[in-house]
């Protein structure tokens, strides 16, 4: 179970300068069960932040405490209200359902209810009746309840606990502990058993306001520490509470903290949890995951962005090893490998064209993860129960001597839910005495949650990609040579060239990442602007006249002024590339047309140089209508010849180390 906290503020939502880091979104909780059913409590204005994490299924579950403004103002805004693919279980009285069906006439709201385009499912709820947790065709989601309980608020409204994933949330709602010891005693009542409670503290001893419904933050610690609860939030903050009050409080709370006591926090817009387990202040995934998104959002190229998350899923599970398969058709292809015990992670670039592939079946613990969308968390894969379907190949093991034990298996998916690939990490290793362990319950949440967010910028990356294959496409319309696999072949042997230059100058293997996702995906474009040539030149078989190669190079300029600069990092490498990659170490190369004259050594650009020792290489073991494709080591030794004439000495070298990753671009990328 997932716990993450869109909306924490009370009575009014409140965003500005003052309340940033803690959030102003009035009251909205969400809850990701282990089989994906997303559930919802309360829709105040934190709603509106979820129709940016919506699930592939289109179905949802949002559960009322009660009708008061501030937790039913986002519902209107929330996108599958209006969405005929989507359904929408609300949960509520009869006498919040008949309110909410008055907020919604058309005189709060411009759309009437009946206009509203959601398939909307209405169920009453009752307190101590609880609720099975369903999917659209009424089939029970496993293990997973809702238990409504009466909550003691003007008007009335409900408390939920949920049952299931082996833990149990509890959301208070709008609930009044008045200084009583009945109320003392049904507070406790509430919080028997609870691993993870979400509370209203909105008032503190100081500013408390008998009878409007709301609790001391005070008496909830002292109830969650006699009903023995994992961790206490404190939520619906009153809404002047700026961050640095909060930041006091939160300050107050650790002070208080006692050993074997509640976890006890100040709910922040953001926040998550997976119960059972109790977090850490310091660790909450909120503290490192935006900042990582962040990041990983300027990656556009799909093998660094999945580098980079396996990478991170390695560091957050402790894990050794790692494969990243993804699904081509009926099979998986190792599409990235880490693994320190035998070999260092700036070299692990030397194994992502591996050919191997696998059956994408059930017979395989991948194969198994892709087809059925389980996550496997698999403690030792030699002892796997006898029942299931899949089986541990140890062909790997046994070729390396090296000893897989854990392993964590978990899918991701492409924006329209069909499977993209499987994350596998292998042997976990316990921070404290260095040996393999199972992945905990946490890491696995961790990994899952970096799987799921992780597939926006996957999408963003493909649809780049997609236009870079639009504007190949006009090109080889022109040139025949002028191919998708050729392209792909520039770009990857000029991004291991870059990894290998960028390792032998010092550069941190962030900025490598990064810079070789941009040169990978820039380099495609080199010859883009042969668009502009004459098919006649183009497809001659034979030499071209002194006329027809002046006409010819100024596919340069050409290509610059399609790819003109934006600001954009691989805009911008582009249109270098592409203006510059004809360009010679010796000064004797050319860029083409007027106004453009000849660089020599490093006043070349970087990108540029790389490219054309990539393409010039490229251009060489391809079969052309005017020659035969030459053995590689015809064309290396030609490179050679040339090192320090046409191409940089310094990328010559560095090229005999790529030397041994040419057959696998090759065989990655085939011209047919």
């Amino acid at each position: 179970m997932e716990v993450i906290l869109r909306g924490v503020r009370g009575s009014i939502a409140n965003p500005s300068s003052e309340t940033l880091f803690y959030g102003g979104h009035t009251t909205c909780i969400e809850v990701r069960t282990n089989e994906g059913a997303l559930i919802l409590f309360d829709a105040g204005t934190g709603l509106f932040q979820m129709n940016n994490y919506l699930p592939v299924h289109k179905e949802c579950h949002i559960f009322f405490t009660h009708a008061h403004a501030d937790h039913i103002q986002g519902l209107c805004f929330f996108k599958p209200m209006h969405d005929p693919e989507w359904t929408v279980h609300l949960y509520a009285s009869k006498a919040v359902q008949e309110t909410l069906l008055g907020y919604l006439a058309g005189q709060l709201f411009p759309v009437p209810f009946q206009s509203f385009r959601g398939n909307i499912v209405w169920h009453v709820v009752e307190a101590g009746k609880m609720v099975q947790v369903t999917s659209v065709h009424g089939t029970p989601q496993q293990g997973v309840q809702v238990e409504p309980l009466a909550a003691h608020h003007p008007g009335g409204g409900f408390a939920y606990k949920v049952h299931g994933d082996e833990g149990v949330f509890f959301y208070s709602g709008d609930h009044e502990i008045s200084p009583t010891p009945a109320a003392r005693e049904s507070a406790q009542a509430l919080l028997r058993g609870v691993d993870l409670a979400v509370v209203d503290a909105m008032f503190g001893k100081e500013d408390y306001q008998p009878d409007w419904g709301h609790s001391m933050w005070e008496e909830w610690v002292a109830s969650a520490e006699v009903a023995g609860v994992g961790c206490l939030v404190l939520s619906h903050h009153e809404p002047t509470r700026s961050d640095r009050v909060l930041d006091q409080l939160q300050h107050k709370l650790q002070r208080m903290e006692k050993p074997g006591g509640p976890k006890l926090l100040v709910a922040k817009e953001g926040d998550r949890f997976f119960p059972p387990q109790v977090p850490t202040f310091v660790a909450q995934p909120s503290d490192w995951l935006p900042l990582f998104l962040d990041s990983l959002s300027r990656y556009r190229e799909e093998s660094s962005i999945l580098d980079r998350i396996l990478a991170k899923s390695r560091e957050v599970t402790g894990a050794d090893a790692g494969t990243v398969f993804v699904a081509e058709g009926n099979e998986l292809v190792f599409a990235y490998t880490h693994n320190d015990s035998l070999f260092s992670v700036d070299t692990a670039y030397k194994h992502a064209y591996s050919t191997l592939r696998i059956p994408l079946s059930m017979e395989s613990i991948a194969g198994y993860t892709a087809i059925t969308g389980t996550v496997l968390n698999l403690p030792d894969v030699r002892q796997l129960p006898k029942n299931v379907p899949y089986a541990f190949n140890n062909t790997f093991d046994n070729s390396t001597g090296y000893r897989t034990q854990s392993v964590l298996c978990v899918p991701f998916y492409h924006m329209g839910g069909e499977i993209a690939g499987v994350l596998q990490l292998i042997n976990s290793h316990d921070s404290h005495t260095g040996k393999v362990c199972p992945f905990s319950p946490g890491s696995e949440q961790y990994v899952k949650l970096l799987a799921r967010e992780a597939r926006n910028i996957l999408e963003r990356g493909s649809l780049l990609r997609k236009h870079i294959y639009r504007m190949l496409h006009m090109a080889a319309s022109h040139d025949p040579a002028e191919t998708g696999p050729h392209a792909e072949r520039v770009g990857a042997i000029a991004a291991e060239l870059y990894q290998v230059w960028g390792n032998r100058q010092g550069i941190s293997l962030d900025k490598i990442r990064y810079e070789k996702s941009c040169i990978r995906l820039a380099a495609m474009l080199h010859d883009v602007g042969k668009v502009g040539v004459s098919d006649l030149i183009l497809k001659k078989p034979a030499s071209l006249t002194d006329d027809e190669f002046t006409v010819m190079r100024r596919h340069t300029t050409m290509g610059a002024a399609i790819l003109y600069p934006s600001g954009e990092d691989i805009a911008d490498m582009a249109y270098e590339i592409a203006l510059h990659h004809h360009q010679k170490w010796d000064g004797t190369g050319y860029a083409g047309g007027e106004g453009h004259g000849k660089l020599v050594g490093e006043a070349i650009p970087l990108p540029a140089r790389i490219t054309a020792l990539s393409d010039v290489f490229d251009a060489l073991v391809s079969p052309r209508c005017y020659k035969k494709a030459w053995p590689f080591d015809n064309a290396m030794n030609l490179i050679r010849d040339e090192s320090g004439k046409h191409f940089d000495p310094a990328l010559v070298d560095c090229m005999e180390e790529v030397y041994a990753l040419l057959p696998m671009i090759y065989t990655r990328f085939p011209d047919s």
